[in-house]
């Protein structure tokens, strides 16, 4: 049973080293990290612009005879000489919020449709 525990504590060790010093690689690697809106302000980045829009999507199971808004914001940020894209989508069924960032428009609209 002692040897069962160590064993056990062993990996959990291990593991828990592995995933730090993993997320520490992938993030060293991504030399532009875009996190979301709220953070990018407090980076110091600056809104340009800000566009709202309201889509009407045909609902999810059960309730796909009713009607689910999206509310979609669009960004768009400068800090300096670099510019950085953001949307941000309310789905009002499932009641959650999407964000993408990226250097372009088109990549955040795919990361987001992800």
């Amino acid at each position: 049973m002692a040897i069962m525990k160590k064993l056990f504590l062993s990996l959990i060790f291990c593991l828990l080293i592995f995933n730090w010093t993993e997320l520490n690689f992938v993030y060293a690697n991504k030399s532009v990290e875009i996190r979301n809106v709220l953070e990018l302000k407090r980076q110091g980045w600056e809104v340009l612009e800000k566009q709202s829009e309201v889509e009407s999507r045909p609902g999810l199971k059960p309730y796909q005879n009713l009607k689910r808004e999206i509310h979609i914001v669009k960004y768009r940020l400068r800090k300096g000489k670099e510019f950085v894209f953001c949307l941000v989508e309310y789905d009002s069924q499932l009641d959650t919020i999407r964000e993408a960032c990226d250097v372009s428009q088109e990549n955040a609209e795919r990361r987001i449709a992800q």
